[in-house]
Parts: C-alpha cells; structure tokens; sequence
C-alpha cells in the first residue's frame, strides 16, 4: 500500500518538484497551497507525513502545524522554510510544536530523500 503524503507550499514550483520527487519513490502526493487548505485536506483523510512550507500566506506552518497536532498529536510533519530571517523564531516554534526537522531551501536531494526515507522508515 502506498504512503500518503500532503505536501504544503505556497509556491506551485515547490510543490511541482515534490511531485516530481516524491511519486517516482511509490508515494502518493496530495498538495495544498496553504495551511488552511492544508487542514481542510488533512481532516479528510489521513496522511503518513507532512511536508509543509513555514512562511504561507493565510495560515503558517506553524499555525497550521499546532491545528494538526491537535486532531493527530503523533503525526509526523517536516518543516521547509526560504527564510532569510535570521531569528528563525517561525522555524523555532515549528520544531517546538512537534515538527520532526526543519530543512532550509534549497536542500539537496540527498539531504531530501533520506529525510523521507528516515520519517517512514522506509
């Protein structure tokens, strides 16, 4: 059975090349271009991981990430984040809320898919 994954970014690029990462590895992708979109999604069905952007307009990925955590305390959720905010204070608090990381883009493919890899035991 495939792994569901909602992946959250304000940007249709990023969320284009999580696609294009993420089905060749059997996964199954849902997209959603904010946070709230995100917990419409993430109400309807269940998902094996997050992928979430921090800076969304809307609803953040902290906002976001605390309503998740609410309806599935041990959901498993990875941060991305363009900041150039040198307080990270967003990225902190994602990571304070039950974030498993924080990666900064751009990361590398490696870095990418042993992080998937690693949060579904794969």
């Amino acid at each position: 059975m495939k792994k569901n994954i909602l992946v959250v970014d304000d940007e249709q690029g990023f969320l284009d090349l999580y696609v294009y990462l993420l089905e060749p590895m059997g996964l199954s992708v849902t997209c959603a271009r904010n946070g709230r979109e995100a917990l419409e999604k993430f109400k309807e069905q269940s998902f094996d991981l997050v992928l979430m952007d921090v800076h969304m307009p809307e609803m953040t990925g902290p906002e976001a990430l605390k309503e998740m955590k609410k309806i599935r305390p041990s959901q498993k959720v990875i941060i991305f984040s363009s900041s150039s905010d040198p307080t990270q204070h967003m990225e902190d608090e994602t990571l304070q809320n039950g974030a498993l990381s924080c990666f900064y883009k751009p990361v590398t493919f490696d870095e990418f898919e042993r992080a998937i890899k690693q949060a579904l035991a794969l």
